[in-house]
């Protein structure tokens, strides 16, 4: 479930996370009701400095409402939303140095406003170093809030300058069709969520069984070099040919591969097109599975679906 990529939440959203397991990590913690606390100032402390690590590291979520055990969730532990309201949240998070922009608090209701759950969604802050309320700064680092290093503060304030961009889609269409061939086109879509524009970056495509298929490039537009790495893996390698800039998208690509009608069943059903973008601010991954429709993030999770393949 790509919990991260959602706008609103239901208690479903936290049923699946509970009945499938899913593991804290550095991008999700759970947190159960006593996490807040309008009595306990180092709860509060503990909130701004749990939020601030994460908007410090990568991003992600923590989920007030939910008990954990070895860092697997153990079951519900619902918020007295009469109590804790989410302004009362928003006015911890707000003693957060400097403000983190475009957090959002998403309340979920079990049965009513006496039992809520806040899945509280942090960017990775463009705006960072974030100071929490004890004058600390803090990282996120496996499943917990740690201190950071003096060098690794001085390293973020250099963020705003390192460009932010990300994979953030794949199409593999079928555009024609002869009596003996069908022809498609591989595109992926990149989005700059950064500050600052980025004029070198390069995406590899990763295709199997391509030994089915005849792969062409037809425009400069669509120009590429590619690695075969063995019988059933071909790397495709598109570099950038323009600037991409703050909040725009581009489409790269556009690469044509014919395969024979009689191969064609056996190429669709067993494609997956493992992709991973290189830019000067780091890497970014993502699979398509054109069969499902569906998109696996997470290195771990794409090498699960080719070894399946393999």
């Amino acid at each position: 479930m790509d919990l991260y990529n959602k706008e609103e939440y239901s208690f479903d959203d936290i049923e699946k996370l509970i009945s499938n397991e899913v593991e804290e990590n550095i991008h999700l913690d759970y947190k159960a009701d006593g996490a807040l606390d309008k009595k306990d100032d180092k709860k509060r402390n503990e909130i701004t400095k749990d939020i601030s690590a994460f908007a410090n590291s990568d991003g992600g979520i923590i989920v007030y409402g939910v008990s954990e055990e070895d860092h697997r969730p153990k079951g519900i532990s619902p918020i007295d939303g009469r109590i804790y309201t989410k302004e009362w949240l928003e006015n911890v998070i707000q003693l957060i140095q400097p403000r983190i922009d475009d957090l959002k608090i998403c309340p979920v209701r079990i049965n009513d406003l006496e039992q809520s759950i806040y899945v509280v969604k942090i960017p990775r802050s463009g705006n960072a170093p974030h100071m929490a309320r004890d004058k600390r700064y803090y990282k996120r680092f496996n499943f917990k809030s740690e201190p950071m290093e003096d060098y690794e503060v001085k390293d973020l304030y250099n963020r705003i300058f390192i460009p932010k961009i990300k994979i953030d889609g794949c199409t593999f269409v079928r555009i024609y069709k002869t009596e003996s061939r069908y022809e498609y086109q591989l595109t992926a879509k990149i989005i700059n969520e950064g500050k600052q524009p980025c004029d070198s970056y390069k995406l590899n495509f990763y295709i199997n069984n391509f030994h089915l298929c005849n792969i062409q490039q037809k425009t400069e537009s669509s120009k590429f070099s590619y690695t075969v790495i063995n019988r059933n893996r071909l790397k495709l390698a598109v570099s950038s040919k323009e600037a991409i800039y703050p909040d725009e998208e581009l489409d790269i690509g556009h690469i044509s591969i014919s395969v024979k009608k009689e191969d064609d069943s056996l190429f669709w059903r067993s494609l997956v097109i493992d992709m991973i973008l290189f830019y000067s601010g780091g890497t970014d991954e993502l699979a398509y599975i054109p069969s499902a429709h569906r998109f696996v993030e997470g290195r771990d999770n794409i090498n699960e679906v080719l070894d399946k393949i393999r």
